[in-house]
Order: C-alpha cells, then sequence, then structure tokens
C-alpha cells in the first residue's frame, strides 16, 4: 500500500488491512497446522492440570450448585396458583418473558457494536489471525465454544426454574422445565448471533445503541399494551406451551436460527484492532477479579465498553459557589458528567430492584437477593467520586487531617445520587404492588437501603486488592475466608436491609411485623462500622495503580536502554572518524 493512497496521517497500517492469501493448498495445510497447533495447546492445558485437581473442581461445582438449587426450592411457595391466575400468566407472561430476552439481545447488539464479543486469547490474534488463513476458518472455534457455554449454562438456569415454577402451575415439571430452558437457550443464541452480526459488520455504536433501544421497547410496547407482536414475545410463549400450545412461538425459533447463521456468516469481519484491544483489557480484568479489586474491575469494564464521561454536564452550576463545601460541588459537578448510558444502567438497575420487590411482597422470597444485588451494582456507579479519590493515594495521602476523613465528604453526594435510583425502585415496585403498602414501606426502606447500597460500595471500592502474601502466610483456611467474606459482606449488607420488605409478605396486615423488625436495628449497626471503617482507611494503590507503575517503569527502562543505544553508537561514530 502505498502512503499516498491511505487517508490515515502517515499512511499508519492497521492490522484489518492485511490481505490473506487465499491459494487452496497453501490454505489447506495451514488449517491443519492450526489445529496441530490447537490440539498441542489443549494436551498442555490438560497435562498442567492433575486429574484430582480438576475432580476436586468439579466436585465443589456441582456440590454448591445443588446447595443453591436446594436453597432456593425452599424460598419458592408451594401453594399452586387458582386457574384465574393461571389464566392471567398464559396472558402477560410471554410478553415479560419476551422483554428478558429483549435486553438479552439489546446486550448483545451493544457488545457487538463495541468490538465484542468473542474474547479471544493474545496469542490467537497476534498469530492466528494474522496468519494467511481464512479468517472465519480460525473464529469459528471460538465462537463455537462461547455459543456452547453460554447456551448451555442459559439451559440449564431456565430448567431450573421451570421445575421450580411447576410447584405453583398445572403442568409436569420435566415439560415446564424443557421448554423455559429451551426458551432461554434460544433466547441466549439469538443474542450471541445478533452480537457476531453486528462485530463482523462493524455496526457503528450509535446503530448498535439504537437497535438495542428499538428491540427492548417493541417487546416492552407489548408487555404494556398485552400484544404479540415482537418475535422475542412469540418466543416467550414458547416458555409456557405445557399451559398453552401456541404453534406461533416457532416464529421465535425461526429468528433466533436466522440470527445465528447471520452471526456466523459475517464472523470474518471482525475487527483485528477491537479483539487485540479487548483480549488485553480481559487479560487484565481477569488479573483483577483474581485479587479481587474491585475498582480496577470496573475501570476496566468501563474501557470494554468504551464509556467515557461527557465533555458538557448535564446541568452546568455556578463557578465558584461558596454554598457548597469543595468536595461536594466536585462530587456534584462529576455526577452531572455522568455519560447516558451510566444513568440508563442505574435506572435499569432500580426497575430490576423494584419488580423484584414486588414480586416477592406476592410471595417469590428468592428475588430479594436479586433486588439487593441490582442496588449495590448501582451503588458503584452512585460512589464514583469516592472512588477516583482512592485511584490518586499519593494526592489523598497529601491532604491535611485523617485520611479516611476524605471519603466520609463523598458519602452525601453519593447518598443523594442513590436516592433517586431507590425513587425508582419504588415507583417500579407499583406494578406489583398496591400504593398504600408501597407507601408505607417507602417510609421504612429509603434510608436504610439507600445508605447501606453506598456504605457497601464504598467499603467495596476501597478495599483495594487482597494482599495474597500476607494471607497465604497465614493458611489456606483463613486465605479461603477472608477472599469469601471480602465478596459476600457488602452486597449481603444491603441484602439484609431488604428483610423488612420480606417481612410484609402479601398480608398487608403483616406491615407491622415490617415495622417492629430488628433488621433495622442490625443495618443501622452495620453502617456505623462501615463509616468507621472508611473513617480509619489508609491510602492503598489497586491493581490499576500498580500496573500503571509497572507500564512506567518498562518504559523508562526502554528509554534507557534507547539512549545507551544511541551513546554507543555515537560512540562508535566518533571511534570511526578518529
Amino acid at each position: 500500500m502505498d502512503e499516498g493512497d491511505d487517508d490515515r496521517p502517515g499512511g499508519e497500517v492497521l492490522l484489518d488491512d492485511v490481505e490473506v492469501d487465499d491459494d487452496d493448498e497453501h490454505l489447506s495445510t495451514g488449517i491443519d497446522a492450526l489445529r496441530d497447533l490447537r490440539r498441542a495447546r489443549r494436551r498442555h492445558r490438560v497435562q498442567a492440570v492433575h486429574w484430582v485437581d480438576a475432580l476436586y473442581r468439579a466436585y465443589l461445582t456441582g456440590l454448591g450448585s445443588l446447595a443453591a438449587v436446594a436453597i432456593v426450592a425452599g424460598w419458592f411457595p408451594d401453594e399452586p396458583l387458582d386457574p384465574a391466575a393461571v389464566a392471567d400468566l398464559v396472558a402477560e407472561g410471554p410478553a415479560w418473558i419476551g422483554l428478558f430476552a429483549a435486553v438479552l439481545v439489546a446486550i448483545g447488539v451493544r457488545s457487538g457494536s463495541r468490538g465484542g464479543p468473542l474474547t479471544l486469547e493474545p496469542a490467537t490474534v497476534v498469530h492466528e489471525l494474522l496468519a494467511p488463513l481464512d479468517r472465519a476458518t480460525v473464529l469459528r472455534p471460538p465462537a463455537l465454544k462461547q455459543l456452547r457455554f453460554l447456551v448451555v449454562s442459559a439451559a440449564a438456569v431456565g430448567a431450573v426454574t421451570g421445575v421450580l415454577a411447576s410447584h405453583r402451575l398445572p403442568a409436569h415439571g420435566a415439560a415446564l422445565g424443557a421448554c423455559v430452558g429451551a426458551t432461554a437457550a434460544l433466547a441466549m443464541a439469538t443474542a450471541v448471533g445478533v452480537a457476531l452480526a453486528a462485530g463482523g459488520r462493524r455496526l457503528p455504536t450509535w446503530a448498535g445503541t439504537g437497535l438495542a433501544v428499538i428491540v427492548v421497547g417493541w417487546s416492552l410496547a407489548d408487555a404494556v399494551a398485552d400484544t404479540a407482536t415482537s418475535p422475542l414475545t412469540l418466543l416467550g410463549r414458547l416458555a409456557l406451551w405445557p399451559l398453552d400450545a401456541a404453534p406461533e412461538s416457532l416464529v421465535g425459533v425461526a429468528v433466533a436460527g436466522a440470527a445465528l447463521a447471520a452471526g456466523f456468516a459475517f464472523l470474518d469481519g471482525l475487527s483485528l484492532e477491537a479483539a487485540r484491544r479487548r483480549s488485553g483489557l480481559v487479560s487484565q480484568l481477569r488479573f483483577a477479579v483474581t485479587l479481587q479489586d474491585v475498582r480496577t474491575v470496573v475501570l476496566l469494564r468501563r474501557q470494554l465498553s468504551q464509556e467515557r464521561p461527557r465533555a458538557r454536564p448535564w446541568v452546568r452550576t455556578k463557578r465558584g459557589d461558596g454554598h457548597l463545601p469543595p468536595v461536594w460541588r466536585r462530587d456534584l459537578q462529576g455526577v452531572l458528567r455522568f455519560p447516558w448510558v451510566r444513568l440508563a444502567r442505574m435506572v435499569v438497575l432500580g426497575v430490576v430492584a423494584g419488580v423484584s420487590l414486588g414480586a416477592v411482597w406476592q410471595g417469590t422470597a428468592p428475588l430479594v437477593i436479586l433486588a439487593g444485588l441490582a442496588l449495590y451494582v448501582a451503588g458503584y456507579d452512585a460512589v464514583e467520586p469516592l472512588a477516583q479519590e482512592v485511584d490518586h493515594p499519593s494526592r489523598w495521602d497529601s491532604l491535611p487531617g485523617e485520611p479516611g476523613n476524605v471519603l466520609l465528604y463523598h458519602l452525601p453526594v453519593a447518598l443523594l445520587t442513590m436516592v433517586l435510583v431507590t425513587g425508582v425502585a419504588a415507583a417500579s415496585s407499583l406494578l406489583l404492588v398496591p400504593a398504600s403498602v408501597v407507601g408505607d414501606l417507602v417510609l421504612i426502606l429509603l434510608l436504610p437501603v439507600t445508605a447501606a447500597a453506598v456504605v457497601g460500595a464504598a467499603a467495596s471500592t476501597a478495599l483495594g486488592s487482597a494482599d495474597m502474601a500476607g494471607l497465604n502466610a497465614m493458611g489456606a483456611e483463613i486465605l479461603g475466608v477472608v477472599l469469601v467474606l471480602r465478596m459476600v459482606l457488602p452486597p449481603a449488607l444491603v441484602v439484609v436491609s431488604l428483610v423488612p420488605a420480606l417481612l410484609a409478605g402479601h398480608d398487608p396486615a403483616a406491615l407491622e411485623l415490617a415495622r417492629v423488625s430488628n433488621a433495622s436495628t442490625w443495618t443501622l449497626a452495620a453502617l456505623v462500622i462501615g463509616v468507621l471503617w472508611l473513617r480509619s482507611r489508609r491510602p492503598v494503590p489497586g491493581v490499576g495503580g500498580l500496573m500503571a507503575t509497572a507500564q512506567k517503569e518498562q518504559e523508562y527502562q526502554r528509554q534507557r536502554k534507547a539512549e545507551a543505544k544511541a551513546a554507543r553508537q555515537g560512540q562508535s561514530h566518533r571511534d570511526d572518524e578518529s
């Protein structure tokens, strides 16, 4: 390629500009070599894992899954629904199931428009995709592997959900589990196919976002208007086939198949630049997850989704306004620069929490965990100003006074932001709970739940990475317990704050029990402990800071080597001249 024929400055050649030799003989030989290489890599991986370790992991996974299913099954009510409720479920259920599938498809579209959804190993990007091979041949095995994992996982979760739901419905457990599992698998397959197609066609981000809004809006309109026009709504009827056999649900099955076919047809158009960027970020993300550095995980996830603050705030504030403390004013300005994607995510999490709490009030107790997790995740976005303070430990430590007090100064604006999210949750619960009950529960839950979400997210963010060297010195038992507590305690605080909603139940007379419950007392005690812990927190660099330091050190060493090489070359020239 000539430099003058390239529109990029300096004639820079991207990875996507590399041409592939399509000679049949060379291509066949290269594919055979690629298969041998992958077999060798798979064999080395298997040899590196002892069969006892693999069996122990499988045993722990199976035991944990069975325990989770047993616990959740004990929480589900066993009272059968009356015929009127079953009729309402058959009429309205497919639209809401289709809305859930639409959310999965929307996530897939946005992921594909940002360079996903495949997460390739760095060696695959650098060596295999740059080899003179057909790109679709190289990408098809990783795509099938990811599709298989996601579809099987969705089918398993759907099957368990269907079997548990059969306790309340006039349907055989195996039949309902099979239909719900098949629906979940097809919905996931549709999402993966759409994501592969969007990534292969290199759909712009704005187009992917618009298409996601259309898909979700179409299914939401069906749910609100009690219609069945979206293909995903028709797919939702497959889940309730044992209650009402609807042949039109096969349209949704055909759409899922078409989405998968399109995804694999456009697979060869995947951007190598996006794949290389994604593989590097995912490698760092796995390392941060290993050390349980939540803040670094959040930052890397935002880089993957290309989420950046707005250049202009949504609402301009007066500069130099002395009515607010400087920390509050800066936090408020940061919140007003949240991108719309982050705000939409917080609203969606609030809706999920509200609908889950509504289902809890109607008798589905396990959904209190989903509500707590949704509010906990929203809390991470609410404490973003505090998290940015944690990102700069040297500046944080240079401020006068106790360093932990600086973290407490960031809590008021986070509380105000989280109040809006809990307000969205309360409004969403009106779909399933009478307004009078919602009004009573809001008075009980608003402040404790808001404070629990903020303090839990702030504590998790300020924890930093786990000191693996110190924990290993204490023994494997202590290491496992500490890592589990680091992961479980912050979201458990939010779930405990929602116990009064669980005690309220479907009977309005039980609201008195919710009022006098001691769950709020325990929540208050935990909040006090969390605030005191934040006040005593010292600046600790996380994995992100350590990575930045390592990168700077590597850059410094490269610069030193370049200077030494230039000095040697200069000395050699001077010796030649002399």
